[in-house]
């Protein structure tokens, strides 16, 4: 039974809406044993000055941080971060993540070559859904290749979250030369990926990414693998985790990752 959250954003991510303070006191109710924050640092995101700024305060997150957790023993917390990958980042992120005692780093591809599926002017750029798609997946080829600090790579297939029929017509075949090497690179880093239950409540078919992403992921020994709300409200901690579970059991894992101080541990489902 699946007991962590890895992927949680409270309100001192821009996007984020409830405490830090709530949403502990919503996975104890819960039952969780683990938690890890990952409030967003994504930085030269295009939409910092549309809708708000995705760069975290980090000290005062890691402050607050600390003020909660110094006595808390009902629930274990982690102290992580979300990055928003772009290959000119590389080096920032490494002196970024040089100043703080992170416990779990997620790698995520939000903005591509400038722009982010989130925002359906991206759509408009390409002659068809696929094109789009095969674009942002070569953006994720060339951050997986490019970068090595970090633990896991999150929602692999986060455009289709955002497309014109989401993932109603996705299949891994047709992406499967990008999606390959994408997962070997992962792989040949000794990184992970996610399980991220927000594909449930955002009427996707499945999580983010794709049961056939995670399926594919296991047969070329993929073994690191978290699990994530993705929740920025109280509601939404650890949502639909019975289905993930399902799916991990389905796509042959029997055991989920957590991290502590960017170390791997792997618990049974």
């Amino acid at each position: 039974m699946i007991k962590s959250d890895f992927h949680l954003h409270t309100k001192l991510s821009s996007d984020g809406i409830s405490e830090m303070a709530d949403m502990i006191e919503t996975a104890v109710d819960r039952g969780l044993e683990n938690i890890c924050f990952t409030e967003h640092m994504d930085y030269d995101n295009p939409f910092d000055n549309e809708d708000g700024d995705f760069e975290v305060d980090t000290d005062a997150y890691y402050k607050r941080y600390k003020e909660l957790t110094a006595d808390e023993t009902r629930i274990s917390v982690g102290f992580g971060i979300e990055l928003g990958l772009q290959p000119h980042l590389v080096e920032y992120y490494n002196e970024y993540l040089a100043k703080y005692p992170f416990d779990f780093v997620i790698g995520s591809s939000h903005a591509v070559y400038g722009q982010d599926p989130w925002d359906k002017r991206y759509y408009e750029a390409f002659e068809s859904e696929d094109a789009a798609y095969r674009t942002y997946f070569e953006g994720e080829l060339e951050c997986a290749e490019l970068f090595d600090n970090y633990d896991i790579y999150g929602h692999l297939d986060y455009a289709l979250r955002y497309g014109p029929n989401g993932d109603k017509y996705f299949s891994y075949e047709k992406y499967a030369d990008v999606l390959d090497e994408i997962l070997k690179n992962i792989i040949a880093k000794g990184k992970g990926i996610e399980i991220n239950s927000s594909g449930y409540r955002k009427g996707m078919k499945g999580a983010n990414p794709a049961d056939s992403i995670i399926r594919r992921y296991r047969e070329l020994g993929g073994e690191i693998i978290t699990v994530g709300s993705d929740a920025h409200v109280t509601t939404d901690v650890a949502a639909d985790f019975d289905r993930a579970e399902k799916a991990l059991l389905d796509c042959g894992f029997r055991y989920y990752t957590i991290f502590r101080n960017r170390k791997p541990q792997q618990l049974p489902l």
